[in-house]
């Protein structure tokens, strides 16, 4: 039934742990004649490969196998993250008509070390590919639409574990690694960033007033495929290992980071515009815009706070503190 192996290990390791959760899957189709595999050579951290599944009717099928047990990149609680991404796939997109992937299975075996995760493979183009005025508007429209739909959902998201939770203990959090990263990096630098902490409370108060619903908590430019294969309106927003429950404008300041007016008025527009669809609170414009400049200086520290995991230089976190300094006197002079 199966083609297309690299080596032995391959074999063993997509025919026997996955073919059978792609064959359960997609079972009330046309019976599979033959499962064909192949690497996903695009751009991502973590090994990946491609199932082709045809079936006797003639039609095929493509299915995405992540594997969260070979990553290129260092991670923070690469546990914790895994098991986010596919509970968040498994217990609350699917089957809600928001373009995201579908849920096809995983497995997270940790003592073998199988650590696999099966959904529809989605073929789009990263929205950051593309030409901001002419091709962003439907990605902003499409988190609009997700922040709305989980508006409704509070009570449960509020009682995931598995979610990061966006409270101010989060936010302050950040700052003390941060603190220690710059301490370790960079020690004669560190003024500077007591300089920034001194004036981020009244930011973590501003984070603390915004309504919450599921977000995704890295929504990169990067994260969101548009034009997809076979069905051009369908926008997939990918990548949910950061899935948290805070504050919608998180997300719309991580896609829009660096977007400044006249550009970013129509995005914010049809953010605003699928959100307040689903009766979303959301501020006005101009607070929309001081809001969205908090999570950014928020960003920077993020950044700060990884510095150490992602061996940045001296210099790159001199630039970083550079920019929140900037940031943190924007938001200051707006308040």
């Amino acid at each position: 039934m199966t083609t297309g192996f690299e080596t032995s290990t391959d074999a063993q390791i997509l025919q026997h742990d996955l073919e059978p959760l792609i064959l359960e899957a997609l079972k009330e189709r046309a019976p599979v004649r033959a499962i064909q595999w192949e690497r996903f050579e695009l751009a991502t951290s973590y090994d990946a490969h491609v199932a082709i599944v045809h079936f006797d009717s003639g039609e095929t099928r493509k299915v995405f196998a992540k594997n969260f047990g070979s990553t290129v990149r260092p991670k923070d609680s690469p546990k914790q993250r895994r098991e986010r991404e596919v509970r968040v796939y498994r217990d609350f997109l699917n089957g809600t008509g928001l373009g995201t992937a579908g849920y096809y299975g995983s497995i997270l075996d940790d003592s073998q070390g199988r650590l696999w995760l099966l959904l529809e493979y989605v073929e789009g183009t990263p929205v950051g590919y593309l030409d901001i005025a002419t091709s962003w508007a439907p990605a902003a429209a499409a988190l609009g639409r997700l922040h709305g739909h989980f508006a409704t959902h509070g009570s449960a998201l509020d009682g995931c574990g598995f979610l990061v939770h966006h409270t101010r203990e989060f936010f302050w959090s950040k700052v003390e690694l941060a603190s220690r990263c710059v301490s370790a990096i960079a020690p004669d630098r560190t003024s500077e960033l007591a300089a920034i902490v001194r004036r981020y409370a009244p930011v973590v108060d501003v984070f603390a007033e915004q309504p919450r619903t599921l977000i995704h908590g890295g929504c990169r430019s990067t994260n969101i495929l548009v034009n997809v294969v076979g069905d051009p309106s369908r926008v997939c927003i990918i990548d949910w290992e950061e899935a948290a429950y805070g504050a919608p404008l998180y997300d719309v300041a991580y896609l829009l980071d660096g977007i400044e007016p006249p550009t970013l008025d129509p995005l914010l527009d049809a953010y605003r515009q699928e959100a307040l669809a689903y009766g979303l609170t959301l501020p006005d414009r101009r607070n929309t815009k001081h809001i969205i400049d908090c999570f950014r200086l928020h960003m920077i520290i993020v950044m700060l706070s990884q510095a150490v995991l992602k061996s940045y230089t001296a210099q790159a976190v001199g630039k970083l503190l550079g920019i929140g300094r900037r940031l943190a006197d924007v938001v200051a002079f707006q308040n």
